[in-house]
């Protein structure tokens, strides 16, 4: 069980602070759930059965893990993205997985693609767009946790390692 203001991941709802337990009210339920409350919805809820086991959870990273990851940003392979009509369903596999290495590596490939687009004088389509702003919400938000910084610190720190990671 996770402890009361622990910071987990819960799903793709991202980092959840578990701020309580409580048990159903219903005579014939007897689980006890989290109460949680996720960082992206601030004022939001979730209830979650301790023993769910249909949502994904785990701890955040530790600050030792998440300098490790940023250090590992380089090493770490653009994903492949063999055929146009399966890119979705891959982006969301990949985020389903809430693997931090797999988010790094889904927001390398959409920046390739970005920076190709750019300098072809297009812009980047809806769906990388969307699943990058995904990849990088989740990620960035573990990252500020793991290492006491803001958001925008985070952000900035990210776009800085993806940047130097390309040139490479």
């Amino acid at each position: 069980m996770f402890e009361k203001g622990e910071y987990i991941i819960y799903g793709n709802n991202g980092v959840c602070e578990v701020q309580d337990y409580m048990q159903a009210d219903e005579p014939d339920n007897h689980r006890i759930y989290y109460v949680l409350a996720p960082i992206r919805s601030k004022g939001s809820t979730i209830f979650s059965p301790v023993d769910n086991q249909k949502v994904f959870m785990r701890r955040v990273m530790t600050k030792e893990e998440a300098k490790e990851l940023l250090k590992g940003i380089p090493e770490y392979e653009d994903i492949e993205i063999p055929n146009v009509r399966a890119q979705e369903q891959q982006y969301k596999e990949l985020l389903q997985n809430c693997d931090c290495t797999d988010s790094i590596r889904l927001i390398k490939a959409l920046y390739a693609r970005k920076e190709q687009r750019e300098a072809a004088g297009r812009k980047i389509t809806a769906i990388d767009e969307k699943y990058l702003f995904l990849a990088k919400d989740s990620l960035i938000n573990e990252l500020a946790i793991a290492l006491e910084m803001d958001v925008e610190q985070v952000d900035q720190l990210l776009a800085e390692k993806m940047k130097a990671s390309q040139k490479l």
